[in-house]
């Protein structure tokens, strides 16, 4: 049996058919041993597809990483089985989209008007597929949020994050609505992506007046105020499922010292060395604890109390946490 889910294995075979349709038709002008070599290498990888052995090492038999194989349907061999050549070029493309993504994070410490932003990033490789964003519009008057996952790991995860990092800059630059934002993002997504590529996504706007959310199949954002704390349930669909989806908006005033929490499940799915999560009710019970405190300081609260949880156990995700808080 293939070490490859049969749903992921029907993706990977068009993506060789129209490859191999490419190459075909580049021969037709071009007489290249190359492209012949190509082809050959494509023939060869929906053989392994036919035989079950697509995604195996061919040196250990072991599966290969399936960001690799995301990215590369060509690949044969594992991360430990590399050939020198083959390890550096894929160390020089690690530090490339290690470099790239650090320079789409937002600053550290974005405020506006009566507001203070906080964000933690920690992907659980070098690269990691979670989007956290922070754009102040160009009067000055609004801030655009954002915290996302990206179906996936590892660099393939990281190309897609980028690739929604993008779109989101071009849309904000056309002083649309939110709902309007949000229903072209996912649009152009959806168009330019494969079937089972998506992302989940909570993001929206703060002014002086307050928030308002649109929450896109993520982990429901948390309104911390004084008195109660408030969960955004989803709005809408994942970007990238369906190219019509409409993504509504909601809108909320918080006081001074109230905060919106955004975050991925990286937190809540956080686990214990007895394999139990994190849990949003433990988060909960973190920024309630935290709830006085400046928004670096809360965002610094919950990730020490999700190591502690976790103790000895490496993460198993990417982690975000964004805190926007009021300021008193």
């Amino acid at each position: 049996m293939s070490p490859v889910p049969s749903a992921a294995l029907q993706t990977f075979r068009p993506r060789l058919l129209q490859r191999r349709g490419r190459l075909e038709s580049a021969l037709k002008s071009i007489s290249a041993p190359d492209i012949e070599q190509l082809i050959a290498e494509v023939d060869a990888a929906l053989a392994r597809i036919d035989n079950g052995s697509f995604g195996l090492c061919e040196t250990c038999h072991d599966t290969i990483e399936a960001d690799r194989l995301a990215q590369d349907p060509l690949v044969r061999f594992c991360l430990d089985h590399l050939s020198e050549p083959e390890l550096r070029a894929h160390e020089q493309d690690l530090e490339l989209a290690m470099q790239i993504q650090s320079r789409l994070l937002p600053r550290r410490g974005i405020e506006l008007a009566q507001w203070d932003t906080h964000y933690r990033y920690q992907p659980r490789g070098a690269v990691g597929g979670d989007y956290c964003d922070l754009i102040v519009s160009n009067d000055g008057a609004s801030l655009f949020f954002a915290v996302g996952d990206v179906a996936g790991k590892g660099v393939a995860a990281s190309l897609l994050m980028t690739h929604l990092s993008a779109i989101f800059r071009s849309l904000l630059s056309l002083d649309l609505p939110l709902a309007e934002v949000i229903s072209r993002a996912n649009r152009l997504f959806c168009e330019s992506t494969t079937d089972t590529q998506y992302a989940t996504l909570a993001c929206g706007r703060v002014t002086a007046d307050g928030v308002e959310v649109s929450n896109a199949g993520h982990c429901p954002p948390l309104l911390l105020r004084r008195q109660a704390t408030e969960r955004l349930e989803a709005t809408g669909l994942p970007l990238g499922l369906f190219c019509g989806s409409q993504y509504a908006v909601r809108r909320a005033a918080l006081d001074a010292g109230e905060s919106l929490v955004l975050y991925t499940d990286g937190i809540t799915e956080a686990q214990d060395p007895a394999g139990d999560d994190y849990g949003e009710q433990r988060l909960l019970g973190c920024l309630r604890g935290c709830f006085d405190s400046e928004a670096a300081a809360i965002a610094d609260g919950v990730l020490a109390d999700v190591a502690r949880f976790r103790g000895t156990r490496p993460p198993a995700d990417d982690l975000t946490l964004l805190i926007i808080r009021r300021r008193r």
